[in-house]
């Protein structure tokens, strides 16, 4: 009977082991596995488009041809997107339109009109590798917000190289403290996604240790913040997005700054962990210094309002200046100094005028 029991036990664990690892497989086959099509293959579906396009340029067939002649190439997907971008300029006058605003040199501070990217009845291989193509212009040049959202709507299925996608599209979430998102998007980068480039990876394992340790509403996320305001006014902006930044950029000081004064308070000596007196229950007779007679009164001092920081001459108050600039990031400075005038125009007398 016992042997019985053992065997039908076994049995039920092998069962329960075989049903997980099936399951398992399952998960793992339903999770896409993101790899840049071939030389080949892309070739294939440049041919294709232009069929469809009827391009019947010779001039511009010839590029194409010299382009991608050479079938003993094997291109590494960021330049294979380049020549595909390289085809669709050539061929296209919308294309070509964006793709010659995308320039860095004398950049505008408004991103470049991208409507033919929201056309219905273009070609899906045309449209999200040239929303590739400008959604990484738009990284690249700072604009995240609107990176952002161009590269969300990249199918990484029709892309020629969707490590690039991914890449840029966790730079973006990242400088935007978008922590869930980007550490979804490094996963897919990291985890599945085939071909990508040793400086992804390398970047995008430092993207991921910084976010996992991002906290809310720490100095560290408000410095962020600063720098990211710093950016925003850098490409022209000062709208409400802006303006609702920097208030939560003050109310996030501001709490920081009420928690450091209620500890300090609240951490007065006598308490529980502070320096208690052991040698007796009065402790101005203890201080007092053995065989003097005098009461150990002394002249009180007179301090100025608004005079030189104690009796530091200009040499040294000059010193703790450079202290202070060297040790703290100019960003830092600047949001306390904004904290003060924000708390001096709260305490100020309010004018009738």
């Amino acid at each position: 009977m016992r042997n019985w029991l053992t065997v039908q036990i076994a049995l039920a664990m092998i069962l329960c082991s075989f049903a997980w690892r099936q399951t398992a497989a399952e998960e793992t086959a339903t999770e896409t596995v993101f790899s840049p099509p071939s030389a080949d293959v892309v070739r294939t579906k440049i041919a294709d488009w232009m069929k469809k396009q009827g391009h019947n340029d010779p001039a511009a067939q010839r590029e194409v041809d010299k382009l991608w002649g050479d079938r003993n190439q094997r291109p590494s997907p960021p330049k294979m997107l380049q020549m595909v971008v390289t085809t669709f300029r050539a061929l296209d006058a919308d294309a070509k339109a964006l793709i010659d605003a995308c320039r860095f040199r004398d950049a505008p501070l408004m991103a470049p009109d991208a409507a033919l990217l929201g056309e219905a009845d273009r070609d899906p291989f045309f449209v999200h590798n040239l929303r590739l193509y400008f959604g990484r212009y738009l990284a690249q040049r700072r604009m995240y917000e609107e990176g952002l959202v161009v590269l969300s709507k990249v199918d990484p299925t029709q892309v020629v190289d969707p490590a690039t996608c991914f890449f840029f599209k966790a730079v973006c979430e990242h400088h935007l403290l978008l922590k869930q998102q980007g550490l979804k998007t490094i996963e897919q980068l990291t985890e599945r996604t085939e071909g990508v480039p040793a400086r992804y990876l390398t970047v995008a394992t430092l993207m991921r240790h910084d976010l996992e340790g991002l906290k809310d509403k720490s100095l560290d996320e408000i410095s962020r913040k600063m720098l990211d305001v710093e950016r925003r006014l850098e490409l022209g902006r000062s709208g409400q997005k802006v303006q609702k930044v920097e208030e939560e950029i003050i109310a996030g000081l501001d709490e920081i700054i009420k928690k450091i004064e209620e500890q300090l308070g609240g951490g007065g000596g006598g308490g529980q962990g502070g320096n208690s007196n052991e040698s007796g229950n009065n402790p101005a007779d203890d201080s007092r210094v053995k065989g003097a007679k005098a009461p150990g009164h002394v002249d009180p001092k007179t301090f100025k309002k608004g005079g030189p920081w104690g009796e530091l001459d200009d040499k040294k108050r000059e010193r703790v200046r450079q202290l202070i600039g060297r040790d703290f990031p100019a960003h830092y400075r600047r949001a306390v100094e904004e904290y003060f005038r924000n708390a001096a125009k709260r305490t100020a007398p309010t004018s009738k005028n």
